[in-house]
């Protein structure tokens, strides 16, 4: 997918660039290569599970240190219905 341009005569290096930029835009060179630079793989199913049963194993550790007064109790996740 090479983008060539070549200098017409009597055109300016700024008209030049200008068609390049263009051109590369068209070809869309720049998005496919952005695209696939963040591309993450999905997890597998085990590690879903393995990851949800993490989080409700701290979350209920959570619970019970406020429970017996070792951690403060957060109030972040009440609503308060106005």
């Amino acid at each position: 997918m090479p983008v060539e341009v070549k200098r017409k005569p009597n055109e300016s290096t700024f008209s030049l660039l200008r068609r390049f930029q263009d051109r590369i835009k068209k070809s869309r060179v720049v998005a496919l290569s952005k695209k696939g630079a963040h591309y993450e793989k999905k997890k597998i199913t085990r590690q879903v599970k393995k990851d949800a049963l993490r989080r409700l194993e701290i979350r209920r550790k959570k619970e019970y240190l406020e429970k017996i007064g070792k951690l403060p109790f957060d109030n972040s996740n009440i609503k308060i219905k106005k």
